[in-house]
């Protein structure tokens, strides 16, 4: 099989085994904390990257070689680890609120591009988006 159809097969299979309930909440660092997330498959927090490369900056220590060791220390050390991981946690939370068109937070996002914002309640979310189904389909 080509690539390329391979490819297309692959995301078509996803897409069909990707559940109708499918429920992805997003939030951020800083908002009220959620009640309901046990009802979420995904949940995408929303941080403050800049936060997170600040925690990795240091002091120019005067040449290339030496900044270029120190970096290296810096991001290869358990802290630098982890800071790397939190702030490729955030770009995906950004990016999956991007591409799915989130423009507000709390957000409980469900398919077919559903969304409720500002509930704090992930079960009220889904009520209101099952209500409005519901309303639609009549």
């Amino acid at each position: 099989m080509p690539r390329l159809s391979r490819a297309l097969w692959l995301a078509g299979l996803c897409v069909l085994t990707a559940r109708a309930d499918n429920v992805v909440v997003f939030t951020a660092e800083g908002l009220p904390p959620l009640s309901g997330l046990e009802r979420a498959d995904q949940v995408f927090v929303l941080d403050d990257l800049q936060r997170h490369l600040d925690a990795l900056r240091f002091d120019y220590p005067g040449d290339d070689a030496a900044a270029l060791e120190q970096a290296r220390a810096r991001l290869n050390a358990p802290p630098g680890q982890l800071q790397l991981q939190s702030i490729r946690t955030a770009a995906n939370a950004a990016a999956m609120a991007w591409l799915m068109g989130v423009e507000q937070l709390p957000a409980v996002w469900m398919p077919p591009g559903l969304v409720v914002y500002g509930v704090f309640d992930v079960a009220e979310a889904i009520h209101r988006i099952e209500v409005y189904q519901n309303a639609q389909a009549r």
